[in-house]
């Protein structure tokens, strides 16, 4: 058996199954990039046992096929069809059965096609379908490839290919000739409709395709949807992409550049069709939004209620919602011409008002044919809704995982103005080691209630960006929580009150803004032995003690939010970038007596903070491959206190280190500066707060292996550092242009990520490179034989984390 699994060339004697398919490379190519053409072969050579000519998957996939027979899993999907048929002829009469048998056998159906197609466990999951060389197929490559060069402008490309063989398989190396590439030198119009001509010269400048670039295939069909978008939204209704075509002229000389490239002029034509007495431009006359009853109740049940609102007609069955309200998320409007964007923007803006189950439209032309009646349909979801969530918690490094539990409650429609409201209770028990440094493991309890109101618009005083903000799926959230935690060392509450609003311009832009953001924070039954240790290190310059000071912290911030990441995936060109500012202590400066009243009510112990802060973090991401990406990261933020005390809470500091940030450091235990890292007498490491971040990350993700999910690595670089802006921290600590470069830490080492499409685990391996707080350089200190141990100046650190770090 264990020949098979690792057998050096297939059992098949067959001349086109002889050799594997080994490596392909392209020579060459000039213009055009090597991912572009290696995306055009779609075979993959089987994965190698490190570098060798052995095939371990292969093996896995063949032992796999001892015991599988394809024809009886064949049998088993024309079962579970015939089955299913039975049930549903049987049950056609009752919807809400048909409905569970459709789901129950979607799932068999599913499972049994896979195992047909796929095969069996070790076929599918840990083994790998054997690839073998083909000539033919190495041709059609070739051929694709020629398509592809001719498409982007290289008319007189020519692609060959040469098998090469090495061992039990054959590598194919592809030449390409491109020659002299073809350019657009002009680009015009041809457009019979006056209105259509009149639409899309207002838009030239979004052109996909203009002159003086490159020909290339690509922008031609990107051109046609472009114009088809445009005149679909200004009520060409019948509009296709079809409708566009071009005329090349390619008989153009130039005797200066004709040896660098050849010259072409575009002719775009766009062609309005009409049919008979039907226009060629959509006005819609009416809109109708109806609420449908539940999914297989009959519609006699419900009582229909009609009624109209700016003009739009509202027919209700038994739920009512607030026709004002459906009207801002509207935005097909009766005696406008037809626009599909707005169509798909309003089916958009209903459905994240999280009160429907599907959103549905449809038209129907009037009696003239000369304008179209719009209907909106949907379906409500059920007003109650009750979720629960129990696991584990998972404290990086430190303690036993603890239980937890999520009890979600959510009613829609509270008001009839499409707002909701939701409450979550949370309970868990966290096994961690104390404050104290000791051995001894204890037990943490925390419990808490957070309730929100949701309205799907801005709540401002006289209706204010009511109106402007219609369109971008506003919200403000109104939001009342508490929570208490039970450690040995003290107990501690948190009441917050806030008030935020939020809207989406586009599908990359999110805007934030926190008008309320009260926390009143109170510590109590303190130990005496912790006590004892927070003074020591408010004597050392740690602020960790007002953290546990009775406190009022009130603030107002702003959050910008651009992510292309979102729309395309982690693995493609994307960019990120989050902006936050924050105002501590606003309200204190604007109403001087505020401070006096709240201390009337919770007593003259309160703390209150004063302070301003601003956080940037932006990332871009570059596909390297078909399953392999180059990312980058810089995060930069800074705090400055004011006020009486001249300290910002705690919870508002910068740390670095840890799974998101400098990954061969512990969590929140690197710098400040290059001072070195405080410890207790008892020998905890404290936390290292900072007033200035400074930190960046470059990795490298690629594919591994495949086990259930993808297996994914990483290897990667992190720098930064943070620093006291304080004038009374110590030098070590401080920020100072003259010295900061020296004092920013590196870090480097690898990762695993096993990723399973909704959940991934990820562990990050880091060693230092550079730490400003010991000899600065510290690679050579790692030693193979103490890994592990943390008492040296080098060590592996491990990090476990849940999702990408950035």
């Amino acid at each position: 058996m264990s020949i098979g699994l690792f057998s050096c060339a297939p059992k098949s004697t067959s001349p086109t199954k002889s050799y594997f398919l080994g490596t392909s490379s392209i020579k060459g190519n000039h213009a055009v990039n090597d991912s572009e053409l290696d995306a055009l072969i779609p075979q993959k050579p089987n994965r190698r046992l490190l570098g060798l000519p052995f095939f371990p998957y292969v093996g896995l996939y063949r032992f796999g096929e001892l015991f599988y027979n394809r024809e009886e899993k064949q049998r088993k999907v024309i079962e579970v069809t015939q089955n299913y048929q039975k049930e549903s002829r049987i049950h056609e009469n009752s919807p809400r059965k048909l409905e569970k048998i459709q789901r129950r056998y979607a799932k068999k159906l599913e499972k049994a096609q896979t195992r047909a197609v796929q095969g069996n466990f070790w076929m599918r999951v840990l083994g790998e379908a054997p690839v073998y060389f083909d000539l033919g197929e190495v041709a059609q490559n070739a051929e694709k490839m020629q398509k592809y060069l001719y498409n982007n402008g290289f008319f007189q490309a020519s692609v060959g290919y040469k098998p090469d063989t090495i061992f039990n398989r054959i590598r194919v190396n592809y030449l390409v000739t491109e020659s002299r590439p073809t350019m657009i030198r002009n680009v015009s119009y041809q457009i019979k409709n006056y209105f259509a001509d009149s639409i899309i010269t207002a838009n030239s400048k979004d052109a996909v395709l203009t002159g003086k670039k490159r020909y290339d295939g690509d922008s031609f069909e990107e051109e046609r949807v472009r114009i088809e978008t445009l005149l679909r939204n200004e009520g060409y209704m019948g509009f296709s992409r079809q409708n566009v075509t071009y005329l090349v002229n390619d008989t153009i000389t130039n005797p200066l550049t004709d040896s660098l490239f050849k010259s072409v002029d575009v002719k775009v034509r766009v062609d309005v069709p009409t049919q008979g007495n039907k226009p060629d431009r959509y006005v819609v006359k009416s809109v109708n939004f109806e609420v449908l009853p539940p999914s297989g109740s009959p519609d006699s049940l419900f009582r229909k209620d009609t009624t109209r609102y700016q003009g739009i007609r509202y027919i209700f069955s038994d739920k009512r919602f607030s026709t004002k309200i459906l009207d801002s998320k509207i935005q097909v409007r009766p005696g406008a011409f037809y626009s599909q964007k707005k169509e798909r923007d309003t089916q958009q803006q209903l459905s994240l008002t999280d009160q429907f189950r599907f959103v549905n439209y449809n038209y129907t032309l009037d009696s003239t044919g000369k304008g179209i009646h719009s209907y909106f349909r949907v379906i409500p979801l059920e007003k109650y809704q009750i979720s629960t969530d129990v696991g584990l918690n998972v404290i990086q490094l430190q303690g036993t995982p603890g239980p937890f539990a999520n009890l979600s409650y959510k009613i829609r429609n509270v008001f009839n103005g499409l707002e909701n409201f939701e409450a979550n209770l949370r309970g868990g028990i966290e096994l961690v080691p104390g404050f104290l440094g000791n051995q001894q493991i204890y037990r943490s309890e925390e419990i808490g209630l957070n309730t929100s109101l949701i309205f799907p618009r801005l709540l401002t005083p006289g209706n204010l960006f009511q109106k402007q903000s219609a369109g971008y799926n506003p919200r403000t959230q109104v939001g009342l929580g508490y929570n208490y935690v039970n450690r040995p060392e003290y107990t501690r509450t948190n009441v917050k009150v806030a008030l935020n609003y939020s809207w989406q311009p586009t599908n990359t832009t999110l805007f934030n803004v926190s008008l309320v953001d009260l926390n009143i924070l109170n510590t109590q039954n303190i130990r005496s032995d912790f006590q004892d240790l927070l003074n020591e290190l408010r004597d050392q310059g740690n602020n960790l003690y007002t953290s546990f000071r009775r406190s009022f912290v009130s603030d107002i911030n702003f959050n910008f939010t651009y992510n292309t990441n979102s729309l395309i995936g982690p693995q493609k060109n994307a960019h990120y970038f989050r902006i936050t500012l924050e105002s501590g202590g606003t309200s204190l400066n604007i109403l001087p007596k505020q401070e006096n009243l709240i201390k009337s009510v919770f007593g003259d112990s309160l703390q209150f903070y004063k302070y301003v802060r601003w956080n940037a973090d932006y990332r871009r991401y570059w596909p390297t491959g078909r399953r392999s990406a180059f990312v980058a990261r810089v995060n930069s933020g800074a705090i400055y206190s004011y006020g009486d005390n001249k300290v910002p809470p705690y919870e508002k500091y910068f740390f670095a280190g840890g799974s998101n940030s400098l990954r061969a450091w512990l969590p929140r235990r690197l710098g400040p500066g290059s001072s070195v890292p405080r410890k207790t007498p008892t020998g905890l490491t404290i936390e290292s707060p900072g007033e200035f971040l400074l930190e960046g990350n470059l990795e490298w993700r690629g594919y591994l292996a495949k086990f259930f999910g993808d297996i994914n690595y990483a290897i990667f670089l992190d720098a930064g550092n943070v620093w006291s802006l304080n004038s009374t921290a110590t030098e070590p600590q401080k920020f100072e242009a003259n010295k900061f470069l020296r004092e920013i830490a590196v870090g480097t080492g690898f990762g695993i990520r096993y990723d399973l499409s909704f959940f991934i685990l990820r562990f990050d391996f880091g060693i230092k490179v550079y730490d400003p707080a010991l000899q600065r350089f510290v690679l050579d200190e790692l030693q193979f034989n103490k890994l592990f141990n943390r008492t040296r100046s080098n060590f592996l650190n491990i990090n476990l984390g849940v999702g990408y770090p950035f």
